[in-house]
C-alpha cells in the first residue's frame, strides 16, 4: 500500500485512478492513504517523518475575496492562480509542481 500511495503522489493519480491500476478498491485505498497519514503524523512527533503533508488554509477571505487560490509549498515556494481555474487545470499544475 506504501508504494501504491506513493506512485500515486509522485503521479499525482486520483484515488480512482490508482483502484483501476491496482484493481484495488478506491475505498480501501482511502483507507490506507488515512491510516498511513495518521501514522505520519504520530511519526513526526516521535522523529519519524511524515510521507503527507496537510494542507491548511491561511488568510481564506483575503483569497476568497479575490479569487485567487494560493497554495504555498515548502521553502516559501508558492503556486497561486485564479479561482475560477478548472479542475484539470490544477491537477496538471499540481502534477508539474510535485516534479520539481
Amino acid at each position: 500500500m506504501r508504494r501504491w500511495l506513493a506512485r500515486r503522489e509522485r503521479l499525482g493519480l486520483t484515488l480512482r485512478e490508482l483502484s483501476v491500476e491496482t484493481g484495488v478498491p478506491a475505498g480501501t485505498l482511502g483507507h490506507w492513504a488515512w491510516k498511513l497519514r495518521r501514522e505520519g503524523a504520530a511519526g513526526e512527533t516521535s522523529g519519524g517523518s511524515a510521507r503527507f503533508v496537510a494542507l491548511v488554509a491561511s488568510g481564506a477571505e483575503a483569497s476568497a475575496a479575490d479569487g485567487r487560490i494560493e497554495i504555498v509549498l515548502p521553502g516559501d515556494r508558492r503556486v497561486i492562480v485564479s479561482g475560477a481555474v478548472d479542475e484539470a487545470t490544477l491537477a496538471r499544475v499540481m502534477k508539474a509542481v510535485q516534479r520539481c
